[in-house]
């Protein structure tokens, strides 16, 4: 699950205020998609996950608030069977290996200029892919992007300390469409 901490920076990034609607593309538990859902319930949110096991906790995460914008999509992105459905904001918190095959299938099917992209990777060789594919692509502009490294308050015996949490690395871009 995304934490908390990591879930803010994503979800301010992605600017919903404006937005009609959200795919989040490696959904897992969909922390992600249903604070979404929550903070802006104008949205629809389709969250695609790969297993079966995160599609059910996705639905229970989304039914026990009362959710009903966010749709979870069982399978790997890219996927065939999306509706053509283009969307102002995507996230991508997992990508299999599949970035170049995932974003070129958005591009062609899914996003129009000012879409806005966030990424949240925590291996350096995933921020390294994201950089490289958003570099040698022009229609990419307006990055951003930010190390989260935040820790938790933990007991310790009688004593508490701050636990660290793994850093995350969260990267922004507005796509410009296939003119820019």
């Amino acid at each position: 699950m995304t934490k908390m901490e990591i879930r803010n920076t994503i979800i301010s990034y992605l600017e919903c205020e404006e937005a009609s609607y959200v795919l989040d593309i490696g959904a897992g538990t969909g922390s992600v998609s249903v604070q979404i859902a929550k903070q802006f319930p104008h949205l629809t949110v389709d969250a695609i996950e790969m297993t079966e096991s995160g599609i059910k906790l996705i639905e229970e995460n989304a039914q026990n608030h009362a959710l009903t914008t966010v749709t979870a999509i069982l399978g790997k992105a890219p996927l065939e069977h999306l509706p053509s459905k283009k969307y102002d904001r995507v996230y991508i918190g997992g990508s299999g290996s599949n970035l170049t095959e995932i974003m070129t299938w958005l591009e062609k099917s899914h996003m129009e200029a000012g879409t806005i992209v966030v990424f949240s990777v925590i291996t350096l060789e995933s921020l390294n892919a994201i950089m490289s594919y958003l570099e040698s692509h022009e229609q990419y502009s307006q990055l951003e992007g930010s190390m989260i490294q935040a820790s938790r308050l933990e007991p310790l015996g009688r004593y508490h300390y701050f636990a660290p949490l793994n850093p995350c690395y969260v990267i922004k871009c507005t796509y410009g469409g296939k003119n820019v």
